[in-house]
């Protein structure tokens, strides 16, 4: 990549939540950053570096409400980030690091137009909760080009952490985002060279985080219509407080080849009593037969037999069966 323009902020300048940048900040040369996309997540790292670097930075949005020409609402909202918002992706030209920060809908064709503009060397980095193929595919695109692309994956809620959101990234150019935005302040764990890699982990995670969230909606609310909300949370929470999480996780793998089949019975008559509320019992419903596919496999007895195994011997088995080897 092309040096960074130097661009460091004034003596005096101070950081978010009133800290005054630090030294290695203030001595490195600063990027161009530019974003396409201005969501949540755009305007919290928008914020966050201009408090940090005080660097310019653009924007392009072609999305559903926000784009060419822009509301004045917006612009000031992008203005009031340290962004100024411009009105064709090719104005993004000239910058250095392009985060790409759309829907996951428009992620693929969004990240083949950005590769069609960036320059040998840019640094196109994808944040969105994209699939790992889509990301792959952005990420040939960007490469053919010359520049390089990292996967980039909030691994939590700029709600909760801000700008310090957890960050796993991959991919060719996933190293030097790091080199270049952990002195920036961003928490960003590498998880190699591959594009997909850190997008497969994200999603997987989505499959615990948001179901976890889609189960304990579905009970609070049963619970709620029930009458017994309050008694039904401290149950949930007095034992899942009793231990850590990754206990948890080990108790649910290796309890499961042995009870999924009896298991999968109970949440029967739990769906049926759902329903005599006049709730639908989705997540229950999906439970049952999660638990009837693990049964399926057959490997109780074996795992019966056994005087002890992990967590992982399960996983590895039931992965087994299902590639059919």
């Amino acid at each position: 990549m092309n040096r960074f323009i130097d661009t460091t902020p004034e003596p005096g300048t101070m950081a978010l939540g009133g800290e005054t940048p630090r030294e290695e900040t203030s001595s490195m040369p600063q990027p161009k950053i530019a974003f396409v996309g201005f969501g949540e997540a755009a305007r919290c790292f928008a914020t966050h570096l201009t408090a940090r670097i005080g660097t310019p930075m653009v924007a392009f949005c072609q999305g559903k409400i926000n784009m060419p020409p822009y509301s004045e609402a917006f612009r000031a909202l992008a203005a009031g980030c340290g962004v100024t918002l411009v009105g064709r992706l090719e104005d993004l030209s000239e910058a250095d690091v392009i985060f790409s920060a759309v829907v996951v809908a428009v992620a693929a064709e969004t990240g083949e137009a950005i590769s069609r503009i960036v320059r040998p060397g840019s640094l196109v980095v994808d944040i969105n909760a994209a699939t790992p193929r889509t990301k792959k595919r952005v990420a040939e695109a960007v490469e053919a080009r010359g520049g390089v692309f990292a996967d980039a994956n909030l691994m939590g809620s700029v709600d909760l952490y801000g700008a310090a959101v957890p960050l796993y990234a991959s991919g060719s150019g996933a190293a030097r985002f790091a080199e270049v935005f952990e002195p920036l302040g961003f928490r960003i764990e590498v998880a190699g060279p591959e594009a997909g890699t850190a997008a497969a982990v994200k999603m997987l995670r989505s499959v615990v985080t948001k179901g976890m969230e889609a189960l304990l909606i579905e009970a609070l609310t049963a619970a709620t219509l029930a009458g017994v909300r309050e008694e039904t949370l401290r149950g949930l929470c007095a034992s899942m407080d009793a231990t850590t999480f990754s206990k948890f996780l080990d108790m649910c793998v290796r309890s499961d080849v042995l009870h999924a089949e009896r298991r999968a019975v109970e949440m029967d008559g739990v769906a049926a009593g759902l329903r005599e509320l006049g709730f639908n019992p989705l997540m229950t419903t999906a439970t049952t037969e999660r638990l009837r596919a693990s049964a399926q496999l057959g490997l109780r007895e074996e795992f019966a037999r056994r005087s002890g195994y992990s967590a992982d011997e399960v996983l590895d088995r039931y992965a087994h069966r299902l590639s059919g080897r």
